[in-house]
């Protein structure tokens, strides 16, 4: 059954002096109802202070219930505690047997970053960023109020129930050019350095290529604390807070991480506009535009401002275009489109290089020329979406050369566009590629429906499999040492020759545990060397001369 909530934003009231030296700041009503007027049945006040441990949490009802229901069902809340005896947390919602009107949590960070879905918590240092729509409860408008204590401060001042919020200390927060950026405790130099720069510079850009004023101050939070397993991850909520959370050891010397952690933060930082600027129609069920619109955008400013090099443009290019063709091979979508994992960025940089290319060849405009137009009319209709930005013909033909028909001939097809457009494509499979390989080829064989929705991740540490409990001997989500006497991530292709040979008469392959101990996978089919793009020429991607 779908559900419409309607939403509604009032500020409420102002600082004052709390007990035990902290002040109350209370944020922004959110009203949320059905799809008529956004009147709600009642009140309630959640406050909110830090701990040690967590958030603590008291909400106080206008009118007693014995069941309380979250708005937000996206939420994972297996760390969140009640504290108030008699009440119990079943799923997203508060239930007791007697009527209750007051009720205490205390929330924990959460356990683990999952795809698409905003950590309810996540420590920053000595802070916290919370997620405020986790907090709202379904039909009642809700007051969100901030307990600080002495040294604390809380970004967005105002309206924090409507997306992130961060609540710490205020001295980890510096004012640059007109927006904010929090550095967590713990997080090096080499890393915070590059990521304030690059959020200079992707502001600048953008603004000047999108000519639209954003609705918020920008905020960029920068934290070490994440639980992973990815060795990083980044998200923008209706706040303007852009939350970057690194998993591992960050404190290499800066040549090592300046160009990568630069494109992060400009990918995030276009999605203070094209995803949290305005409206998005289509965010759940095409996430490739929004999210490919900024990988793509991320890549054109970084190489344009010097951040990165037409090579490593076109290295990021060719990333991209080979994961989305091990993503979609020849399957044919029928209708149902791309809404998660990598392929979400993979295809979406693919169409929008393919719409660029496009619209330069013709001496016209580029896609971000695209994106200026629909992201204006967005903000007076209402939101954008698919249909939006296939109104630009260069744009339908890319998204039809991709998604669209038969998957048969797919690939062929979009080679001879690439050509057409002045792209030199060669096979040079490349470390990633024979990993990826082994790794797909080994859980396909030991994995219950050929390995579907399993994998793996490369963090800095090494290779963690992604394998639940349907895996045989690879099942638990192991973290590897190496594959046949070889470490994975620096000895990939003697790796792959060996796991080839084993392969090739049906013994099985040998894993070595970082807990110790080897396992003995099976393997009764013959790894295929794999075929990778390498784009050796392309089009300029600078916009600048």
């Amino acid at each position: 059954m779908e559900r419409r909530i309607a939403l509604r934003s009032v500020l409420v009231c102002a600082g004052a002096t709390m007990a035990f030296g902290r002040i109350l700041l209370c944020l922004m009503i959110m009203a949320i109802g059905g799809a008529g007027p956004a009147a709600a049945a009642s009140e309630a006040e959640v406050r909110i202070r830090t701990g040690q441990d967590g958030l603590h949490v008291r909400y106080r009802l206008a009118e007693p219930t014995s069941r309380l229901v979250f708005a937000n069902d996206h939420t994972i809340r297996t760390l969140w505690t009640v504290e108030t005896p008699g009440l119990r947390l079943e799923e997203d919602a508060i239930v007791s047997e007697q009527p209750f009107s007051e009720f205490d949590l205390v929330i924990a960070p959460d356990a683990a970053e999952l795809d698409r879905i905003y950590m309810g918590l996540v420590r920053v240092g000595d802070g916290w960023i919370a997620h405020g729509p986790a907090l709202a409860l379904e039909g009642i408008e809700t007051v969100l109020a901030v307990e600080l204590a002495p040294g604390e401060a809380v970004l967005p001042e105002k309206g924090g129930i409507e997306g992130a919020v961060y609540v710490g200390p205020a001295d980890v927060i510096l004012s640059e050019k007109g927006a904010l950026v929090v550095t967590g405790a713990g997080v090096a130099e080499a890393l915070s350095a590059p990521m304030r720069e690059a959020f200079v510079e992707a502001r600048v850009f953008y603004g000047a290529r999108l000519d639209l004023t954003l609705p918020y101050t920008p905020t960029l939070v920068i934290t070490a604390d994440s639980p992973g397993p990815s060795g990083f991850r980044g998200d923008v909520s209706d706040t303007g807070l852009i939350s970057t959370r690194f998993h591992g050891d960050w404190s290499g010397p800066q040549d090592d991480t300046r160009p990568f952690v630069k494109s992060f933060v400009w990918h995030e930082s276009f999605h203070l506009w094209n995803g949290h600027g305005v409206a998005l129609t289509d965010g759940d069920s095409a996430p490739w535009l929004h999210e490919g619109g900024a990988e793509y955008a991320a890549v054109l400013g970084a190489v344009s401002t010097g951040d990165m090099t037409e090579e490593q443009g076109r290295a990021s290019l060719t990333t991209r275009l080979n994961g989305c063709r091990s993503f979609l091979g020849s399957k044919t979508l029928n209708g149902r489109g791309i809404r998660n994992g990598s392929a979400v960025y993979d295809c979406g940089v693919l169409i929008q290089w393919l719409t660029d290319m496009e619209l330069r060849k013709a001496g016209k405009q580029t896609v971000m020329d695209v994106w200026r137009e629909i992201l204006t009319t967005g903000r007076r209709s209402g939101g954008y979406g698919v249909a939006e930005f296939r109104a630009w013909p260069e744009a339908n033909a890319a998204v039809s050369l991709v998604m669209d028909g038969a998957g048969e001939g797919r690939w062929g097809g979009i080679e001879a566009r690439l050509a057409a457009l002045g792209v030199v494509l060669e096979n040079r499979p490349s470390d990633d590629d024979y990993r990826q390989a082994v790794l797909w080829h080994l859980n396909s064989q030991n994995c219950s429906n050929d390995g579907a929705g399993k994998g793996y991740y490369t963090t800095r540490e090494g290779i963690k499999l992604d394998t639940g409990d349907t895996c045989g001997v690879l099942s638990g989500d192991p973290e590897i040492a190496t594959i046949e006497g070889f470490d994975p991530l620096a000895e990939v292709k003697p790796m792959f020759d060996a796991v080839t040979a084993r392969c090739a008469t049906g013994e099985p392959v040998r894993y070595g545990l970082r807990s110790g101990g080897v396992v003995e996978a099976l393997c009764a089919a013959p790894l295929k060397t794999p075929e990778a793009y390498f784009i050796a020429g392309a089009p300029v991607l600078s916009l600048l001369p």
